[in-house]
């Protein structure tokens, strides 16, 4: 934005925009750039996100854009018996800490805090994970004793939260990436997890995975374009390019119909992104749909914008049978 001006007038532009604190930097910029002082504390939106026309119409744009200039806080998840020593531990090291209204078990705490140093990290007590991610087991929802296929794992921050909700739960993790899952086996473990099996699948190979599991829900946080966190990575505003939102339409199509022919009829898949385009998301439960045995049961953007935490898409199907 604004190239048309020299260099230090766009770093005092920036630094008023998301209201850096008073500081020898921002005294000298002002100086120098004393008619920054009258702009306007928000940008013309169409400027600072130039991906509008994808954007979701279900997502406050406003809100969303204005993001880009705040920094995003960090949240945890507290398992809920551990409570206790995680808020003992924060309090000890002085850190501050902010319980969401809403998620009792989701805090908040500054960037750059050195979470993973604690004690209570290493035991596995908490983990690190956004506000709107959290909120997806709402959806997903699993019943004690169910066998569930995780099948683009990742690190695992779902299979750990499914896990938390009930214990009892069967897990089948998969990724394509070898080393991601590894990291996933150690991240179960360390939470006291046991009852789960890895595999290694690419799901869009076209080769169709030969497993004998019939699962009592899927679930499928699929590769996408990422655009709901990149308040964490605004970098991504001036270098992304709208021709990939159609790659990433595809890719999870595709994931999505090699997943659902190991799910029973009636029992649930659940589509996540963090994404906020229309294209990746309702644009594609819409075709869902109408070309695969699903039934749209609910769908939803969890918006974290206010909240300084990311903006999440999830989807709550049913297999038909059809």
């Amino acid at each position: 934005m604004f190239s048309d001006r020299p260099i230090e007038a766009r770093m005092a532009i920036a630094n008023k925009l998301c209201r850096t604190e008073a500081g020898p930097l921002n005294d000298f910029l002002i100086g120098r750039h004393p008619e920054i002082e009258k702009l306007p504390l928000h940008p013309e939106p169409d400027k600072l996100f130039v991906h509008g026309r994808h954007l979701s119409d279900s997502i406050r744009k406003a809100d969303f854009i204005t993001s880009f200039l705040v920094q995003p806080k960090v949240w945890i998840r507290v398992r809920k018996e551990f409570t206790q020593e995680v808020e003992k531990e924060l309090n000890e090291k002085s850190i501050l800490f902010v319980k969401d209204d809403d998620e009792p078990n989701a805090w908040s705490v500054k960037q750059a805090t050195a979470l993973d140093q604690l004690e209570t990290y290493m035991k596995g007590y908490f983990e690190i994970q956004d506000l709107s991610s959290q909120k997806t087991i709402r959806y997903i929802s699993p019943a004690p004793g169910e066998n569930w296929w995780d099948a683009c794992a990742g690190a695992g921050g779902k299979s750990l939260m499914m896990s938390a909700y009930e214990p009892s739960i069967k897990l089948f993790c998969t990724d394509e990436r070898e080393s991601i899952l590894k990291n996933l086996e150690l991240r179960l473990r360390k939470a006291s997890v046991t009852n789960y099996s890895t595999k290694v699948l690419d799901l869009v190979s076209g080769l169709k995975p030969r497993m004998k599991n019939s699962f009592d829900g899927i679930v499928a946080d699929v590769p996408c374009s990422g655009s709901g966190t990149w308040a964490r990575t605004p970098e991504w505003l001036t270098y992304y390019e709208s021709k990939h939102i159609e790659k990433f339409k595809q890719v999870q199509r595709q994931i999505v119909s090699a997943v659902i022919n190991f799910l029973p009829d009636n029992k649930p898949f659940v589509y996540i992104t963090c994404s906020v385009f229309k294209e990746e998301n309702e644009g594609n439960t819409a075709w869902m749909a109408e070309n695969l045995p699903l039934r749209l049961q609910t769908q939803s953007y969890l918006e974290g914008s206010t909240k300084g935490a990311d903006t999440m898409f999830v989807a709550r199907f049913t297999r038909s049978g059809k």
